[in-house]
């Protein structure tokens, strides 16, 4: 007597492998999705990165200026802090706080200054407050993807400014505060929006 073998039919068959693609396809997509948001996820901690590394650098910078004026390649005097107003440059200032791990024989203070060039938020430092003619500043990028940046500037009488010094004085007889109380920063960003951020003047 003959047994009759046991096994799958080639509509068995064909059933199963149409259930295994249909999984499969489905595992793929969900496994597509997980690593596009873990790939989102990373370029947004990124950016959190450069924002949060910007803003610590230029809150250092402004809470550190001190009342400073300098000379720059033409022998001209620059305000201690200048910015607002039109152009590229934004902020110009000198700041006390300059790191010397290695105790070299110079000077703790430092001049910097930012600037947006099409859309990159730059920070300039000069190697020497006082510059002579062939002293040029070097140049970061600290954030791409800039809208705008506008700056306030808070005064002796908590009033805010657009511009500092604040030209409304200029001309009157009264003498141009040095240092203002407080700066506004305001940057609009392609991806974010607008972020705002206020950093006391400390001074020395």
């Amino acid at each position: 007597m003959m047994r009759r073998q046991s096994g799958f039919t080639l509509l068995e068959l064909i059933i199963a492998i149409g259930i295994f693609a249909t999984m499969s396809a489905m595992a793929y997509a969900g496994l597509n999705s997980v690593m596009n948001t873990r790939a989102h996820a990373d370029i947004q901690a990124d950016r959190l990165a450069q924002l949060q590394k910007a803003f610590l650098i230029i809150g250092r910078d402004i809470e550190q200026a001190i009342d400073r004026p300098v000379r720059d390649n033409y022998g001209d005097e620059l305000r201690a802090i200048s910015g607002g107003g039109y152009g590229s440059s934004i902020l110009e200032l000198s700041r006390s706080g300059r790191a010397n791990p290695m105790a070299l024989p110079r000077s703790h203070l430092q001049r910097v200054g930012y600037e947006v060039q099409e859309d990159q938020l730059l920070r300039k430092v000069w190697p020497v407050l006082d510059q002579a003619v062939d002293t040029v500043a070097y140049e970061g990028v600290m954030l791409t993807g800039i809208k705008a940046v506008d700056l306030r500037f808070m005064d002796a009488n908590k009033q805010w400014q657009t511009q500092w010094p604040d030209p409304n004085l200029s001309g009157t007889g009264q003498s141009l505060p040095a240092m203002p109380r407080a700066v506004e920063v305001s940057i609009d960003l392609e991806d974010w929006g607008r972020i705002r951020r206020i950093f006391e003047v400390v001074g020395p």
